[in-house]
């Protein structure tokens, strides 16, 4: 029996007839599945509401039919005509492409692979082809995820699903080593041609491009290992396991072609979904237990901090423009680039700023990190441009590219429109490493940065309204052996309200321009002797503090307030550690790879 429903930009409503119901629904429009989602409990009245999801609000304009089916049986539970706003015109849950789009279970928009035939064939022929090139190079590769559940339900890919993922087990457990041979197999891949995208020192995403008529999509490749009995698969798999789960593997179908699977799939996707894996749920979300997120990302970091937010931006249009305050930007830095000076356009986005500077006979190269993007800009730019799929988080991508430069024997050039104030602390670290060592004496970076934000208007997952103060900037800047002139200061209109900009000049900083080191500034020189003396003579150490502080301060309760501070900075050492032990591992990969290749 269906039931009318009703609906507006908010919310959905929908009649159960007093009977509780268990299990997933699809919502549609117009035929097209928008949405999945588990209805919750129902009122007194046998009455379910769902607010729709923030992602999905901006398409619900219009007129169109709305059904409520169950997930599993697809049987119709609710339907009606409804209007949403004051359009006439049909419901588009599209995006600029024309590709119909569905909430996935990341609760973003994303094109619907369900309907797409062609994609879902191409996708499964290359992660055919991915797994036996992996096979070659001597991993034990296994599908995984979503692709590992639908090979074992009807060997299809999911319903639901947008890509296929792998996962490598690995026969090393300590991260440093577990980080080394992803950036092994990364190099690997990129040699056989594959475009590889790092989300972590644990995960890889491998990017193909469609054609005009199909959606891009992607392979993930996650790290699998063992360590101390405990099986291991950032982002979400932590637990006790026997190694006979895994291999020797398996094959299963899917799409039609064969790939390796874990040797007891039942297993692993317990180990991920629970132990009601085999009820569908295309609601399903990860729900990552506190201590294996923490381990995880303290030993292989993430480096896909709001990749998503920006591949939803440029996914929205294929006709990129300038938008207000970047017109003045290119003017300024047409006025100081030398003529025909080489330029690298850092966050090129969809290359609107990078196609105006080739225009101006630079050669340019732009870089992103969203495929998408990158995409966009080739599809609308008729100058030769290399355009550079690299994450500016990425630490040793972004040294490797600082090398590459370099090699040209070229002065590069540098343009980060509105790019430093969108990066974390840690990103922005990345980026300065590599003009550190790109830069040549006489050429510089030119960027805009927003150098306020309103309170109201703030959003912590919306980088467009961050910002950036100078004076951070300078100190960052500095610590990288980088000096900031200030050229102007202006406004400009946003989305996000009227936001103050400053537009400055990065160089290398010069022996004149290093002013000596302030006596305040040697007090962490003398902690680190310190740390230095309780490691070699721990014992000692520790009582020479002991008796300093207790005659110097005289009293438990200082002495108890003393190790809460030491307690709260040698947590802060531990992070240090972690990150320095990543960057010892990825610069003894990169000096691996160029003694590797012969060169200085």
């Amino acid at each position: 029996m269906t039931t009318e429903l009703e609906a507006n930009r908010r919310r959905l409503t929908f009649s159960t007839h007093g009977s509780g119901r268990e299990g997933s629904i699809d919502v549609l429009v117009d035929g097209n599945r928008i949405w999945s989602t588990m209805p919750g409990t129902a009122s007194e009245k046998g009455k379910v509401t769902l607010r729709w999801p923030k992602a999905l609000v901006p398409y619900l304009s219009g007129l169109g039919t709305i059904e409520v089916r169950d997930s599993s049986s697809g049987k119709l539970l609710a339907t009606s005509s409804v209007r949403f706003g004051r359009s006439a015109s049909p419901v588009e849950v599209r995006d600029a492409r024309g590709r119909w789009l569905v909430v996935n279970k990341w609760q973003r928009m994303s094109p619907a692979l369900e309907g797409n035939s062609r994609v879902r064939e191409l996708l499964v022929v290359d992660a055919a082809r991915l797994t036996t090139d992996l096979q070659t190079l001597g991993y034990k590769v296994y599908i995984t995820g979503g692709s590992l559940l639908g090979a074992v339900r009807t060997g299809e890919i999911l319903p639901h699903d947008d890509d296929i993922d792998l996962a490598v087990l690995l026969p090393a457990e300590h991260p440093s080593d577990l980080s080394l041979a992803s950036f092994r197999m990364e190099d690997e891949l990129e040699g056989l041609g594959y475009r590889v995208m790092r989300h972590s020192t644990a995960h890889l995403q491998v990017h193909f491009s469609g054609s005009a008529d199909e959606s891009a999509y992607y392979i993930d490749i996650f790290s699998g290992f063992f360590r101390d009995g405990i099986f291991c698969q950032p982002f979400h798999v932590r637990t006790p396991m026997e190694r006979s789960s895994i291999v020797p593997t398996t094959t299963m179908s899917l799409g039609g072609e064969a790939l390796p699977a874990p040797a007891v799939p039942g297993d692993w996707l317990a180990a991920c979904y629970g132990p009601d894996w085999e009820t569908p749920d295309p609601s399903f979300r990860f729900e990552t237990p506190p201590e294996t997120r923490r381990r995880f990302e303290n030993w292989f970091g993430t480096l896909n901090t709001h990749r998503d937010y920006w591949h939803d931006v440029h996914a929205a249009s294929d006709t990129p423009a300038l938008v207000d305050g970047d017109a003045a930007h290119l003017r300024a830095l047409s006025r100081h680039l030398p003529r025909n000076a080489p330029v690298v356009d850092l966050g090129c986005g969809t290359g609107v700023a990078t196609t105006v500077i080739a225009q101006h006979g630079h050669r340019a190269v732009g870089v992103d990190f969203s495929a998408r993007a990158l995409d966009v800009a080739k599809e609308n730019t008729a100058v030769p441009i290399d355009w550079q799929l690299i994450n500016l988080a990425d630490r040793r991508r972004m040294l490797e590219f600082g090398v590459e430069l370099v090699k040209t024997g070229l002065p590069w050039h540098f343009n980060l429109n509105h790019v430093l104030e969108g990066l974390t602390g840690d990103g922005r670290e990345s980026v300065f490493r590599c003009l550190r060592l790109a830069l040549a004496d006489e050429a510089f970076a030119f960027a805009t940065v927003d150098t306020n934000y309103l309170s109201r208007k703030f959003e912590e997952g919306n980088p467009q309204t961050w910002h950036l103060p100078q004076k951070t900037l300078r100190d960052e800047a500095r610590r990288h052996g980088l000096v900031v002139e200030t050229l102007s200061t202006g406004q400009r209109c946003t989305p996000y309200g009227r936001r103050r900009t400053a537009t400055v000049m990065l160089r290398r900083t010069r022996p004149a321009d290093s002013p000596a080191l302030p006596e305040k500034n040697r007090a962490p020189m003398r902690r680190l002797f310190s740390r230095i003396f309780a490691r070699i003579a721990p014992e000692h150490a520790a009582n020479r503090a002991v008796m300093n502080k207790a005659e110097s301060e005289g009293g438990i309760a200082e002495l108890v307030r003393s190790y809460e501070r030491e307690v709260r900075e040698l947590r802060a050492e531990v992070d240090e550690v972690r990150k320095d032990s990543l960057r010892i591992a990825e610069l003894y990969d990169l000096v691996f790879e160029r003694l590797r290749d012969g060169n200085p």
